[in-house]
C-alpha cells in the first residue's frame, strides 16, 4: 500500500473518532439516566410536616402580652384561656377555664395581628435561628420568646452588641417579677457586679459560721476549681498543651489554692479575682530562704490537712525554676482582668449567681462589643 493511501486511512479514522465522541456523550448523558428509587430510602425521605403532625407536636396557645403583662402587674400568674372539651349529648356550652402557660420556645405562629397563636415547642430541646441582617430575627423571633419565658417564668440569658435587647425588655421582665442583672462590657462602670469568686465567698462564710456542714466546704472546693479551670482552659484546648501540661495543670492547682487563701482569710471587701492575681504576684517574688519562694514558705504555714495545699502540691514538691514557671503560668492566664473599667464590674457582688439563676426567676442582659473582643474573655 502506497504511503497516499495508508494516510487516507488514518485520517478517515481520526474523523470517525472525533464524530463518535460527541455522539456517545450525547447518549450517555446524566439527563437520560432516568430516576429511580433505589435501596432503603437513600433517595432522600425529608420533606415539610403536615398540619396534623405540626399540631401534635406544638402546642398551640393564644399569644396574648398584653393579658399576660397586665395579670403580672396584679400579682397574678399569667394563663392562657382553654375551651374545655363538652361531653358527649351534653346540652351545656363549652366551658372556658385559664391554665398557666406551659414553659417552651416559640417556633412559629399563625393567624393575625390582633389574634396570634404561638407554636411552641415545650420539650427540652434547642432552636437555631439563622437569617440576613435585616429580615427580623430579633423583632420577629427573639422578642417573641423573651416575652414567653418572662410570662411562664423561664429564667434566660441574652447578649447583645448593642443594649437593645436591654433597653426594650430589661423594665417588662421585672413588670413580671424576675431579678434582673445587666452585664455590660461595653460600659463596665455603669453595670451590676459580677464576682467571680461569689459563691465560693458564700460557702466558705456559711462553713466558717456552721464548721460541722462539710457540704458548704465540698461547693466552695467545687466552685474553686471550676473558675480555675475555666481560667486556665480560656481560648484554648488542654489537647494542645502537649509537653507543657504539667504546667498548666500545676498552675491551674495554684489557682483554686490562692482562690481558696482569698475567700477564707481576705476581707469580705477584697475578696475577688484581682486580689488572687496580687496575691500570686507577691508571693512570687524570692525570700531570704534560699530554694523556697514565698507561696512555698505560706504553704507551710497552713495545716497538713488543709486542701488549699493538697491543690498547691504538685507545684510545691518541684524545683524552683519549675514552681516558677507555673505562677508566671497562673499570672499570664489573670492578665485578661487586669482592666480598671473591668475591675469595677469584676470587684463588687454578683447580683445574680449561677444557684439563684436555676431556683429564683432571672433575667441576664450581657452587653458585649463585638469591636472589642478582649472585653469578653472573662
Amino acid at each position: 500500500m502506497s504511503g497516499v493511501g495508508m494516510l487516507i486511512i488514518i485520517g478517515a479514522i481520526m474523523l470517525l473518532v472525533l464524530c463518535g465522541i460527541p455522539f456517545l456523550a450525547y447518549i450517555y448523558d446524566l439527563n437520560h439516566i432516568k430516576s429511580k428509587t433505589v435501596g432503603d430510602g437513600q433517595h432522600g425521605t425529608a420533606r415539610w410536616a403536615t398540619k396534623t403532625e405540626i399540631k401534635k407536636t406544638y402546642r398551640h396557645i393564644p399569644f396574648t402580652p398584653r393579658k399576660w403583662r397586665e395579670q403580672a402587674k396584679s400579682g397574678k400568674c399569667p394563663t392562657m384561656s382553654v375551651t374545655k372539651k363538652k361531653k358527649l349529648l351534653s346540652k351545656k356550652p363549652a366551658e372556658v377555664i385559664e391554665e398557666e402557660l406551659p414553659q417552651g420556645i416559640v417556633v412559629g405562629c399563625k393567624g393575625g395581628k390582633n389574634k396570634t397563636t404561638a407554636m411552641v415547642d415545650t420539650g427540652d430541646v434547642h432552636a437555631l435561628m439563622i437569617g440576613a441582617a435585616g429580615v427580623g430575627k430579633t423583632a420577629y423571633w427573639l422578642y417573641p420568646c423573651i416575652e414567653y419565658a418572662c410570662a411562664s417564668g423561664i429564667s434566660f440569658l441574652t447578649t447583645d452588641t448593642k443594649g437593645d435587647v436591654m433597653r426594650n425588655y430589661g423594665n417588662i421582665a421585672k413588670d413580671y417579677g424576675y431579678k434582673v442583672s445587666v452585664i455590660d462590657l461595653r460600659n463596665p462602670t455603669r453595670s451590676n457586679g459580677n464576682n467571680l469568686l461569689h459563691l465560693v465567698n458564700k460557702y466558705m462564710d456559711l462553713y466558717a459560721k456552721y464548721p460541722h456542714q462539710l457540704v458548704y466546704k465540698a461547693k466552695a472546693e467545687k466552685y474553686a476549681k471550676i473558675i480555675s479551670k475555666t481560667i486556665i482552659l480560656s481560648g484554648m484546648d488542654a489537647a494542645s498543651f502537649g509537653q507543657n501540661a504539667y504546667f498548666y495543670d500545676a498552675a491551674e492547682g495554684i489557682l483554686t489554692a490562692t482562690i481558696l487563701l482569698v475567700a477564707e482569710f481576705c476581707e469580705p471587701k477584697k475578696r475577688h479575682i484581682v486580689s488572687v492575681f496580687k496575691v500570686i504576684q507577691e508571693l512570687l517574688a524570692p525570700s531570704q530562704k534560699k530554694g523556697r519562694n514565698q507561696f512555698q514558705q505560706l504553704m507551710e504555714l497552713l495545716p497538713n490537712d488543709h486542701k488549699a495545699k493538697w491543690f498547691a502540691g504538685s507545684a510545691l514538691n518541684t524545683a524552683e525554676q519549675s514552681m516558677a514557671s507555673v505562677m508566671s503560668t497562673a499570672l499570664s492566664r489573670l492578665n485578661a482582668f487586669l482592666d480598671s473599667e473591668l475591675e469595677q464590674l469584676l470587684c463588687f457582688d454578683t447580683e445574680i449567681d449561677a444557684e439563684k439563676f436555676c431556683s429564683q426567676k432571672s433575667a441576664i442582659f450581657i452587653i458585649m462589643p463585638e469591636e472589642n473582643p478582649s472585653a469578653t474573655r472573662f
